[in-house]
């Protein structure tokens, strides 16, 4: 016996949106979370949302138009600052039209529109591990914090949305195809803080920065991103290498003595730091009875670190193939498989492209991005080509162009060269997905001498 179709343990983005799905389509789901029903929403967040992203998702599981209240502001576009701070790129596109928005109230309303579908949200609630049966899945134990036993909750799916630390993941049983652990150099650690700056005036809160700097955040960035004339969330990522300081140190070096805004008065409204993975999706989100959503299943952005947009797709996906699966009554992993391919075509392709456009921007110093911005060998326009497609499209005159323009930094030129084309060759074995658990040995050879060269890169 089953108590529910679906568990879903975590009610972020991405276990609210899969919730909701489910939960539309008529199937009984618990949605679990460690905290109270009032604090669901709070995270460690840039704070940001391509407006591209919440259209898909109308079109794909009818998701409400966001209020208006739980919006700060528009965005129109995004500014790329060089080290040296004196030169920057604008990105202003469809991927950089969007919103920054109150995350707490974001969390809340995902979560209600989960609810008023007809999901049953157990806040307060601790999701402590699988339960195994010949194997495989069958459900989980939780523990509420009012109660000091675990209860054993059964389901047809257990789907993990637990955020980076992929608990449940991690507990699956040997053998399992899915990655139960993920390296620290593809994981990013971050710090933010949230602001009102009522002596500082933000004169363009409809556009984002973002500013690199490989010897303070290396493969990561500081983000300054208004909300308004006098408010601003700012923090930053890098990857987890070791001898970092730790992120609350680098921001409290580094950001505080940098920014003007932060040498005012400031009325601190949020400060938190947290973990993200930012690397290619998960080879395989699903297992028997089993599912990954969000960031558990690394459906993250690899560049800029953004998952809320990617997290959402990703539980839409995922409550549509669990849906489809269980009025099958086949909940294997050959029955909840396409999952995979829906996600990798709409977003896990980009997704594996940007993987490799991170590990070139690891191998890249301040000197060689100053020298790309002063000479335009990179441009705005191929970054927000980048960030749209995951493909760096240059056309042979303009190749010519930054040629001359570059002469002085051949290698860099060269490697730019190679590593659009390790993004085009990733990308085509990513488009060639298996269509079955039993391809999925023989592609996973196919990525490893592509990720190799991209690490040399």
């Amino acid at each position: 016996m089953v108590d529910y179709d679906v568990v879903i343990a975590g009610a972020g983005s991405a276990g609210s949106i899969t919730a909701y799905t489910l939960a539309k389509r008529g199937h009984s789901v618990l949605l679990v979370d460690r905290k109270s029903r009032e604090m669901i929403g709070f995270k460690t967040c840039g704070d940001a949302l391509g407006a591209h992203h919440l259209r898909t998702l109308a079109d794909l599981i009818q998701l409400p138009s966001v209020p208006r209240d739980v919006i700060e502001y528009d965005v129109n576009g995004i500014d790329l600052i060089a080290p040296d701070m004196e030169h920057r790129f604008r990105m202003a596109g469809p991927t950089t039209n969007g919103y920054s928005f109150n995350r707490h109230k974001f969390g809340q309303w995902l979560v209600g529109l989960a609810e008023q579908a007809g999901a049953q949200v157990m806040a307060s609630t601790r999701v402590k591990g699988l339960v195994l049966e010949g194997g495989k899945v069958a459900g989980v134990k939780i523990r509420s914090e009012n109660s000091d036993a675990d209860r054993v909750v059964r389901a047809h799916i257990i789907v993990d949305a637990t955020g980076a630390t992929g608990m449940l993941r991690r507990q699956l049983p040997e053998g399992t195809p899915v990655e139960r652990t993920i390296e620290k150099i593809d994981q990013m650690v971050a710090w933010r803080d949230v602001y009102e700056t009522p002596e500082y005036t933000f004169e363009t809160p409809d556009i984002l920065e973002i500013y690199w700097n490989q010897e303070k955040t290396l493969g990561g960035y500081t983000w300054v991103f208004p909300q308004g004339p006098h408010r601003v969330n700012v923090g930053l990522g890098y990857m987890m290498l070791p001898g970092h300081k730790t992120p609350k140190e680098v921001f409290d070096d580094f950001v505080r003595s940098t920014w003007d805004f932060m040498k005012t008065d400031l009325v601190t409204l949020d400060s938190s730091g947290g973990i993200a993975p930012v690397r290619r999706p998960i080879d395989t989100m699903v297992d028997d009875n089993f599912m990954l959503v969000g960031d558990a299943a690394c459906q993250v952005n690899p560049v800029h670190g953004g998952g809320i947009g990617s997290s959402m797709l990703g539980g839409a996906h995922a409550g549509i193939v669990a849906s489809e699966a269980l009025e099958r009554g086949d909940t294997s992993i050959e029955s909840l498989w396409d999952y995979n391919p829906r996600y990798m075509q709409s977003y896990g392709i980009k997704q594996a492209s940007l993987d490799i456009f991170r590990w070139f921007l690891l191998n890249v110093t301040n000197e060689d991005i100053n020298f790309a911005f002063k000479k335009e060998i990179i441009k705005g326009s191929d970054l927000l080509a980048v960030s749209m497609t995951g493909k760096m499209d240059i056309g042979k005159g303009e190749k010519f162009r930054r040629l001359v323009a570059g002469l002085g930094k051949i290698p860099l030129l060269m490697r730019i060269n190679k590593v659009a084309k390790l993004m085009e060759d990733i990308k085509a074995v990513y488009a060639d997905y298996p269509g079955s658990p039993k391809g999925l040995p023989a592609w996973r050879e196919r990525l490893w001498p592509i990720y190799e060269e991209a690490k040399r890169t």
